[in-house]
């Protein structure tokens, strides 16, 4: 079958090499999402390895429709019958953008009444009850009149790991903080320091990826309601395994007390916090001169409030006055102002545009 990882935009490469690691059948990149060939087990080894993916969806067809009574047929020619029994619910989700197919209640209805005809019929019965315990969530995408029809097999956005009991002011998504790990210069034998930590996700997501884990036990996926994945399930946890554990020196700074309370909650709930020393401090009363060899990542405050700005940029000045201190280390800062290098200083090595939910953020590289 063919499978697709949606992401966030600016991460689709990571995503790609993610799957070759995992011996996934890539097939094309294309804006917020990775298409690759698998089976069953492809579904489960997705779903619980891929640390930068959004979601993974089973692709049901593509095509185009500009009216309501092509957009039926071809629905209707989709054969959800392979997954999608008499008794189970399909729930549908649309989005459209720049199509003549706009109005999206209007979309999800008519390919509720499609698909709903299909199964009448090939099930060969009248009656579509929706009362089992497993739920296929139908996503359909139009744009500029072409649409993807899939069924989402993760259930809650990856990114909810299951282990963030609770969030800083400005948390940024776990599947960001572990692509902007991916495209650091960081390995589990450097030391790490974010020195604006808030609540944890960056070092968090590091110290998961030292101990070779993803999800917590507290995290579920639509596919575990599927009988007919139930055999394929028991054959993944009797293989699954983790691999080498190692100690790496990731440190995380902060001037809220509660953020660091917050982060080693966090922290505690993913199983790392043997891994990861949090301190309540200001960066500016840390010793820079003592880091070297050093990776930093970070996601500081950005001052999008006006009556912020100014004091955002005061603390971008003083952490460049305090990374000039440093021997031979790496900086990788996420951030949507771009006035950044000339408040840190110093020309950024390069840059990646990144999106930190709507916000458009550039990754600032900084290389010894």
């Amino acid at each position: 079958m063919e499978l697709i990882a949606t992401c966030t935009f600016g991460l689709e490469k990571i995503v790609k090499d993610e799957l070759k690691e995992l011996d996934l059948w890539f097939l094309k990149t294309e804006d917020g999402k990775v298409t690759f060939k698998g089976d069953e087990k492809s579904i489960i080894t997705a779903n619980k390895n891929l640390r930068c993916a959004s979601r993974v969806e089973i692709k049901m067809g593509e095509f185009i429709a500009t009216t309501f009574d092509e957009l039926f047929d071809h629905i209707k020619n989709i054969e959800w019958e392979k997954f999608i029994g008499k008794s189970d619910k399909f729930p549908v989700k649309a989005m459209s953008t720049k199509s003549i197919l706009h109005s999206e209640p209007a979309i999800q209805s008519i390919i509720k009444k499609s698909i709903v005809k299909r199964l009448q019929e090939k099930h060969q019965t009248e009656s579509l009850p929706e009362n089992s315990k497993s739920t296929y969530q139908i996503v359909a995408r139009c744009n500029k009149n072409k649409f993807l029809l899939s069924i989402d097999t993760s259930g809650e956005s990856l990114h909810k790991r299951g282990y963030r009991k609770e969030e800083g002011e400005a948390p940024i998504k776990e599947t960001l903080a572990a692509g902007m790990i991916k495209l650091s210069d960081w390995n589990k034998e450097k030391i790490l320091i974010d020195p604006f930590c808030g609540s944890g996700t960056i070092l968090t997501e590091a110290a998961l990826m030292t101990k070779n884990k993803l999800h917590t036990q507290d995290r579920k996926f639509a596919f575990e309601s599927w009988q007919w994945m139930e055999k394929f399930i028991k054959e993944y946890e009797n293989t699954a395994h983790e691999g080498k554990k190692q100690s790496p020196k990731i440190f995380g700074f902060d001037i809220d007390k509660k953020a660091i309370e917050t982060a080693l909650k966090n922290a505690k709930s993913a199983g790392v916090e043997d891994l990861i020393v949090f301190k309540n401090q200001d960066f500016n009363n840390a010793n820079f001169q003592n880091f070297e060899n050093t990776t930093f990542i970070t996601n500081p405050p950005y001052g999008e409030r006006m009556e912020e700005k100014e004091t955002v940029s005061k603390i971008y000045k003083d952490f460049g006055e305090k990374f000039k201190q440093t021997k031979n280390c790496s900086l990788f800062l996420i951030t949507s102002r771009e006035d950044f290098p000339t408040l840190f200083g110093r020309k950024e090595t390069k840059n990646r545009k990144l999106f930190n939910g709507n916000i458009k953020c550039y990754l600032y590289y900084y290389l010894p």
